[in-house]
């Protein structure tokens, strides 16, 4: 199997983040509490990946920032974001090779403009209003870039690739049955999404067995809104027919597939996300969820003792077929990292996730399972505790100089 090529991300007093190295491998995860710099960190890669491709969007939709850096960092971070960058503090390193955040902001002479990195944003909801899809000019200066893009992606999707279609889950052609039998049972329950075209807008709604119309997105669970553009992200990454992804893409972030999910949605949605590496993506996660870790723990754990992909079916309830085994084969031969981001501390690589280390940050995941390991330890104590009491009073009660 040819090595891969390596890459890596080394940034310093930007934003939240005191310093974070993180060297990506096929699956790279990383946790941590809100407000330590993941987004700000991720959004980085991005911009070092795809920068002559985003000044070139900016430029379609008539966004010009006349060369001032700070209104361009305001527009691809977000607002107020410019001040994340510190100018002579902050430092960005990129494959070993120290670079300026401000020179990203103005394109660079290079030829090619082709995007490399596809990015699922936390605040993907957010490209679903009502129910309708939206395009990049409907957002305001200051909505993040990665979401403005995310949100044109899926609106170009669903006017244009799926036209006139209805039903946009379940697909035949779309995902294997392997993976669409959780999101059907965990996440639609049965219901299948569907365009309704009434009122001349093209508008997503969830058909229900029984009912006569299309339940409206103001009536979905809150899982089933979030994880609606998650999917169809996931749809313009896998394409119907025989490619088998984006020939340019290479990356893809996707920032808390966990969002409104019961863990039986999330075990779903980590297919989606094998999948897509199966397929040769370089994927990178972030996530509050255990049950991320708890996979790529499994992962790993296979991996160094022998672990054969009838293991891996078994872990993720997959059936025997050549699609399945196949699936199951492709994840043991990936490289896994994880890394962990505190608030003002260096990033701390994780990626053994081993609950007999020293460290407590690898122990507990990140803080991840750090609750569920108190509870257990108090709970010990309490039982222990009410275990010794019978003993203390036969020893109180035995008259002295008795022999124990």
């Amino acid at each position: 199997m040819a090595q891969r090529k390596s890459y890596r991300l080394h940034l310093k007093e930007v934003g939240p983040i005191a310093e974070a190295d993180v060297k990506f491998g096929d699956l790279t995860v990383i946790v941590g509490p809100q407000a330590t710099g993941k987004s700000i960190f991720l959004q980085t890669l991005k911009l070092l990946m795809d920068r002559d491709s985003i000044h070139d969007t900016f430029r379609h939709y008539n966004v010009s920032f006349n060369g001032n850096s700070e209104a361009f960092l305001g527009g691809y971070y977000g607002k107020g974001m410019a001040g994340a960058w510190k100018q002579g503090t902050s430092k960005l390193f990129w494959n070993g090779k120290e670079c300026s955040l401000l020179d990203l902001t103005k394109a660079s002479r290079a030829q090619s403009r082709t995007e490399h990195l596809f990015f699922i944003p936390a605040q993907r909801v957010m490209s679903l209003a009502n129910g309708v899809t939206q395009n990049f000019g409907q957002f305001n200066y200051g909505d993040p870039y990665t979401l403005r893009y995310f949100s044109d992606t899926v609106h170009d999707l669903l006017q244009n690739e799926f036209g006139a279609k209805g039903d946009l889950f379940p697909q035949p052609n779309r995902l294997n049955n392997t993976l669409r039998k959780p999101i059907n049972e965990h996440l639609y329950g049965g219901s299948k999404l569907a365009v309704d075209a009434k009122d001349f807008t093209k508008r997503l709604v969830l058909n229900v067995p029984g009912h006569k119309e299309g339940l409206p997105y103001t009536a979905w669970s809150a899982g089933q809104r979030e994880f609606t553009p998650l999917l169809l992200g996931l749809y313009w990454l896998c394409p119907a027919g025989s490619t088998s992804r984006r020939e340019q893409i290479e990356w893809v972030v996707v920032e808390e597939p966990e969002m409104g999910l019961h863990p039986q949605g999330i075990e779903a949605v980590l297919l989606l996300v094998l999948e897509l590496m199966q397929r040769g993506y370089r994927v990178v996660v972030s996530t509050h969820s255990p049950v991320v870790l708890d996979l790529v723990w499994a992962l790993q754990e296979f991996k160094k003792h022998g672990g054969i992909e009838a293991d891996v079916r078994k872990l993720l309830s997959l059936d025997a077929s050549n699609y399945s085994k196949k699936l199951a084969q492709s994840v043991l031969e990936k490289d896994y990292r994880v890394y962990f981001f505190s608030r003002g501390n260096k990033a701390h690589e994780i990626s053994s996730l081993s609950p007999l280390a020293e460290e407590r940050e690898v122990a507990e995941w990140g803080g991840l399972v750090g609750f569920a390991s108190r509870t257990g330890e108090v709970i010990a104590d309490v039982v222990n505790r009410e275990a010794a009491k019978p003993r203390r009073r036969r020893a109180e009660a035995k008259p002295k100089g008795t022999e124990a």
